[in-house]
């Protein structure tokens, strides 16, 4: 089974913008914060679901494109195309999206206005499952309800990360907070230190990965999770929690020790095989029938398609739309003899000369990490594992074993014991096929985390906790929107609150509006 069925028939609710229900359920359309009656078991479990689904699929908040509204999609964008990896070109007219490639955006970048509400409409949707708790002890045995419950608030925790990562405020709702209540502005130390509560509370009553069933949240994925928040633990409150961080890393190591043996098979259509109790330590799932989305990696792979090249050999025959193109300080990175190094250069030039249209010869190479093959089809060119339809079954990867390995790396490096920094470092080179190393810089690491972790989601995060976001210290092709680059203003370290929340939550430093 591709995704637990609960899962699917709620989520296939919220992909039609919740115009049907599970079930006899009564809920709002666009009002998760309301009281739900539940008549048995599966309807509690739907209700989840819909959490679950609000990862991947469209509904609930108003966009202009329903496709380009899912919380993969928004996250990616404010994550990638920000830094030295990704850029969309003047070729696509989606008003405000070179404004995050120049890192030149403002308070009314609706960007950022449809991000910042999907994630408190996620943290919403959590809350309302939550609520019904009570109810759903009569149907269901307590201690199922108890895990259930601790899934939901941990699905809560991630969307409070992004938004302590990319806003550094927030409304601070939960359960909790009557129907319709204001909920109370936290800054960024606030959200941390209450997110950090959250997960150490509900981490021991998630099931272990060997016993998780697939597309549900296992223990790992939540101490990883937790051991994402310490990694940045001194960019979001000045305190650094390296010990704390490298202490959670080993604790999924324990259970989860090995890498998966080959690097790109992590990203194609069969890449479930490594989700839970693999190297995916949370995935989001996806399927191109059954949970299918325009976010995700269907959004990573023909969306990043130039729609000028014959991309049958990547398992799909539609034209690429022509989005996000690599950046050159990305393809630098990865050495020709770097197995990681998955990008397509064709007849195209690695410099971003020309932002305008993106042909076959034009300026960008292409990224072919995430394909529509199967593992076993991987590398039959034929086109004959090729489909038709824009949707990838590709999982979406949160969070992998080799970012743990690579944490540990730098947990090390700022004092940490007990890490095995350097070995770890070079588990992960041995299986890109390069050579061990015997020492490494901060300035190393920051260069391997990229050439493992590129279109994954970390970039922006990890240049700021390196220093490198912001400022002179590190210039890129169009960064603060010249050719060449220029340095831009330490503001941008977070994304300015948008207009329409400014009135209730405040603005960020630097900000106007």
């Amino acid at each position: 089974m591709k995704f637990y069925p609960y899962i699917i028939g709620a989520a296939m609710a919220l992909s039609m913008g919740f115009t049907s229900c599970v079930g006899d359920l009564d809920v709002d359309p666009e009002d998760p914060n309301s009281t739900t009656s539940l008549g048995n078991a599966e309807q509690y479990y739907g209700l989840l679901a819909r959490a679950y689904g609000g990862l991947v699929l469209e509904g609930g908040i108003s966009v202009d494109d329903g496709g380009a509204g899912v919380y993969t999609r928004q996250l990616w964008n404010l994550q990638e195309l920000p830094t030295d990896e990704a850029i969309v070109g003047y070729n696509w007219k989606d008003a405000g999206i070179q404004e995050l490639g120049f890192c030149t955006w403002s308070s009314d970048n609706h960007w950022l206005y449809e991000c910042f509400s999907r994630f408190t409409y996620q943290i919403a949707l959590c809350n309302e499952f939550l609520r019904s708790k009570g109810e759903a002890e009569k149907y269901i045995d307590a201690a199922e309800v108890e895990t259930l419950c601790a899934e939901a608030r941990t699905l809560r925790a991630l969307s409070y990360y992004h938004m302590i990562d990319l806003f550094g405020r927030g409304p601070w709702s939960t359960e909790k907070l009557g129907v319709g209540a204001t909920p109370p502005t936290y800054d960024r130390k606030q959200l941390f230190d209450a997110t950090v509560a959250e997960l150490e509370e509900v981490i021991p009553m998630l099931v272990p990965a060997s016993q998780q069933i697939y597309g549900r949240i296992s223990r790992e994925a939540g101490k990883m999770l937790l051991a994402k928040l310490y990694l940045n633990a001194e960019v979001y409150t000045g305190e650094g929690k390296w010990q704390e961080c490298a202490d959670l890393c080993n604790d999924i190591r324990s259970t989860i020790p090995s890498l998966a043996p080959e690097y790109k098979y992590l990203f194609c259509a069969t890449n479930d095989k490594y989700v839970g109790n693999g190297e995916i330590l949370w995935a989001i799932p996806q399927d191109n029938t059954s949970l299918y989305t325009y976010g995700g990696t269907s959004y990573l792979a023909v969306g990043a398609y130039n729609g000028e090249v014959d991309v049958t050999q990547f398992g799909i025959s539609s034209d690429g739309w022509g989005g996000p193109r690599v950046r050159p300080e990305l393809s630098q990175a990865l050495a020709a003899g770097d197995k990681r190094r998955l990008i397509y250069e064709g007849e195209m030039s690695e410099s971003l000369t020309d932002l305008n249209s993106w042909k076959a010869d034009g300026s960008g190479y292409m990224c072919i990490k995430y394909v529509y093959t199967p593992e076993t089809n991987y590398d039959n060119a034929d086109g004959s594992a090729t489909q038709d339809i824009p949707y990838n079954s590709a999982d979406y990867p949160l969070f992998r074993l080799a970012d743990t390995f690579l944490m540990l790396a730098e947990c090390e490096k700022h004092g940490a014991t007990g890490c095995n920094g350097l070995d770890r470092l070079n588990d992960v080179r041995q299986r890109a096929g390069l050579d061990p190393v015997g020492t490494y810089t901060l300035d190393d690491l920051l260069k391997e985390r990229q050439c493992e972790l590129y279109w994954e989601g970390h970039r922006r995060s990890d240049l700021i906790r390196f220093g490198k976001f912001s400022g002179s210290s590190y210039i890129w092709e169009w960064k603060g929107g010249l050719p060449s680059g220029a340095p831009t203003e330490s503001t941008r370290d977070l994304m300015a609150i948008p207009s329409q929340y400014v009135p209730t939550i405040g603005q960020n430093p630097g900000y106007v509006g």
